[in-house]
């Protein structure tokens, strides 16, 4: 009866079917770190195409789920989730959470959380150095435990065949990366602290200052991001709108924007009889300005970037850590928050602005508006030369600007430390500018009186 057996048989199928469960149980319960501190809560996925889904997230290994606070329902289908699957991760931009919208339970959870992460105990640093261990040596650990699987095999090497004996170092594998992680000595040495990101946003590079909570291998945590959002606001004339911790009145030709909240606000631009017209002009936290366009419509629509803290999730493969913030000036925030950021590559619509703007110097020479905002275009396409002796014009009629010149100085801020980080740049402005006339605060003879005025048109005399 025993020849009748095969034991070897028994013994391999056992092997291949106790590995491949224990296998994918390790497989299925590994789920990524940072994503893993966004369950629970409602967050806000941004994709690469800019579109937007928000609800709870509900995570598992292949990907995850927003469950919708509220059903939708369009001509086709009602639907009451989202699902993003794994293979589609490189397709995200961000996944935001909005610290200032958590409730109450929701904040002490995050603090928790951040307390357990920040303090750990001496159980949590052991488990963080044998997997930072593991992460290091993974290819020599998994060389080690399949010595092991082969010296456990000699004892009942008669029924183990060569097929269960691939399956036994194929598992020492599967344990070796699911206790490792993938870890990087310099980033280890950057959680917790204040960091300077480059974030790619479409083809413009932006910085960030934030706090590196974690990393994974696609995937970084960001905590305490000063974040600036596009919002394209509604207006009507005699009409108030209460929008993002704004308040915004049109009437008798005057647009008067109020700032509710403490964090800046920046006007980008607003938009008359489908024409768009820039405005870059910074409202301050708990200040109020006028504007005064020369043909203020029934309609308008202004866009708006305001600033939200949030904690972000950003995919490895659009981010880069690139500076400590340790000394970081809180006072300078505002000029990073709104930085223009680098072009990646041309862009047609700035060529297009940048003739308008010209065009319109031509008639209005004297405008420090069209001198800031052609400065702006200029240093988007990283024409720093001419864009500085704009800037300075524009600055050196401040007082005639809507806000006083503030955003022409962050941008001269912004400028400066451009060229502190590329000395070929700075050298090449020198040769650019060797010999040209420069523009001195308080001598350039500019106002702002086209397209959006710091004040009413005065009477002529007499």
């Amino acid at each position: 009866m025993e020849g009748l057996i095969d034991w070897s048989l028994i013994a391999t199928i056992g092997v291949i079917f106790g590995v491949t469960l224990l296998g994918a149980y390790l497989r299925s319960s590994r789920r990524d770190t940072c994503l893993k501190s966004f369950e629970g809560y409602h967050v806000t996925l941004e994709r690469g195409n800019g579109k937007i889904i928000w609800g709870v997230m509900e995570l598992e290994a292949t990907g995850f789920e927003l469950m919708y606070r509220d059903t939708v329902q369009d001509a086709n289908h009602v639907e009451s989730s989202y699902v993003m699957y794994s293979s589609e991760f490189e397709d995200i931009q961000a996944i935001y959470r909005y610290v200032d919208d958590l409730n109450e339970a929701d904040r002490e959870r995050r603090q928790r959380d951040l307390n357990r992460y920040f303090n750990p105990g001496l159980l949590t640093r052991l488990i963080r150095k044998v997997q930072y261990f593991f992460s290091l040596a993974n290819d020599s650990m998994t060389e080690v435990l399949g010595m092991i699987m082969g010296r456990l095999r000699r004892p009942a090497g008669r029924y183990i065949t060569d097929a269960s004996d691939q399956h036994l170092q194929r598992f020492s594998s599967v344990v070796v990366g699911s206790v490792g992680g993938q870890f990087d000595p310099i980033l280890e040495r950057l959680v917790g602290k204040k960091v300077v990101v480059d974030l790619w946003e479409g083809d413009v590079r932006h910085e960030h200052v934030a706090i590196l909570k974690d990393y994974s291998a696609d995937f970084y945590e960001l905590l305490d991001v000063q974040f600036p959002q596009n919002r394209a606001l509604e207006i009507a004339v005699h009409q108030e709108l209460e929008h993002s911790g704004m308040s915004l009145v049109c009437d008798e030709g005057i647009l008067r924007v109020t700032n509710h909240t403490k964090l800046p606000v920046l006007l980008q631009s607003i938009r008359m009889n489908g024409e768009e017209e820039m405005l870059n002009v910074v409202v301050d936290g708990g200040e109020s300005l006028a504007l005064y366009p020369d043909q203020l419509v029934d309609h308008a629509e202004l866009t708006v970037r305001v600033v939200r803290e949030v904690d972000m999730i950003v995919p490895r493969r659009r981010c880069i850590v690139r500076h400590r913030a340790d000394r970081f000036e809180p006072s300078v925030l505002p000029e990073i928050i709104f930085d223009l950021g680098f072009m990646l590559r041309g862009d047609s619509r700035l060529d297009a602005r940048e003739a308008r703007l010209r065009k319109s110097l031509e008639q209005h020479p004297n405008s420090a508006l069209l001198a800031s905002n052609l400065g702006t275009v200029l240093m988007q396409k990283q024409a720093y030369a001419e864009a500085q002796i704009w800037l300075e014009r524009a600055y050196g009629a401040r007082h005639a600007l809507p806000d006083n010149g503030k955003r022409t100085l962050m941008l001269l801020h912004e400028l400066r430390r451009r060229l502190k980080k590329s000395p070929a740049s700075a050298a090449k402005l020198a040769a650019e500018t060797n010999g040209e006339p420069r523009a001195r605060n308080g001598t350039a003879q500019v106002d702002a009186r086209v397209t959006v005025r710091s004040g009413p048109p005065k009477e002529k005399a007499g």
